[in-house]
This record gives structure tokens, C-alpha cells and sequence, in this order.
């Protein structure tokens, strides 16, 4: 099967369908971890912010007085910037893998398919991990 690059029209590799698939499922397992690790950060600093928030709270109002709080856009910014930025990546990656499903779908519904039609990101990618395990063939 000929792997063509969806932009450009050529040819870039050729392969099986079974090491194609196989390609796809890495790529795909790949993106799940991603998306695991970005909503462990995100876990990470709601519970640093309320063990903050705690902490300030438990202070005597004479000592709130004195210790420097941040304002609140401070907050909205930090807020943007690590919880609300993270999901719309993940959004993202949920995207591109729902993509590899239904290309995985499609690979699997026509066995005898002699091309494949990828955008370049997956294509780089699917190199990319057969070179991490070696030559497949």
C-alpha cells in the first residue's frame, strides 16, 4: 500500500497494511499518554492552588493584611494559562485521534486498499516510529 501525502500528491513511503495500522495505533497510544499527562499537570496545580487558597485563608486577618496576595486577574491569567489552554490541547488531541480511528476504521473495512491518503503531521510520525522499533520488514 502507498502512503501519499495529502497536500502534495506523492508518494512518501509504502507499506503494509498491518505495519500501517500498526503505525497508527503507536501514534494513537502515544496522544492517549499525552492527554494523561496534560490533565496530571492540571490536577497538579488545582491542588497546589487550593492548598494555597487554604493557607490563606487560615491566616489571621492581621497577617492576611501583610501577606501579599495575588489580585484576581493575576489568578485569571495563571488560570488561563494552566487549566484552560491544557483542555482546549487535549480538545485538540481528541480531534486528531478520532481522525486515526476513523483512517484505522477505514484501513480495516478494505483490506486490499492500495492507497492511503495522510496529512504530513502523521505521516512524519509514523516514520518516525518505525524508526524507534526498527526495521519492520
Amino acid at each position: 500500500m502507498e502512503i501519499i501525502d495529502d497536500v502534495y500528491n506523492r508518494v512518501v513511503d509504502e507499506m503494509s497494511i498491518e505495519d500501517a495500522i500498526k503505525g497508527l495505533l503507536f501514534i494513537k497510544s502515544k496522544q492517549e499518554s499525552e492527554i494523561e499527562s496534560i490533565k496530571y499537570k492540571i490536577h497538579k496545580y488545582e491542588k497546589k492552588r487550593s492548598a494555597e487558597e487554604a493557607w490563606y485563608q487560615s491566616l489571621s486577618p492581621l497577617k492576611r493584611f501583610f501577606t501579599g496576595h495575588a489580585p484576581s486577574h493575576h489568578k485569571a491569567v495563571e488560570h488561563l494559562v494552566n487549566v484552560k489552554d491544557r483542555y482546549i490541547k487535549i480538545e485538540t488531541i481528541k480531534r486528531k485521534i478520532a481522525s486515526l480511528d476513523e483512517i484505522i476504521s477505514i484501513l480495516e473495512a478494505d483490506p486490499e486498499k492500495r492507497e492511503l491518503y495522510l496529512p504530513s503531521s502523521i505521516i512524519k510520525e509514523m516514520i518516525a516510529s518505525q524508526k524507534d522499533e526498527g526495521p519492520p520488514r
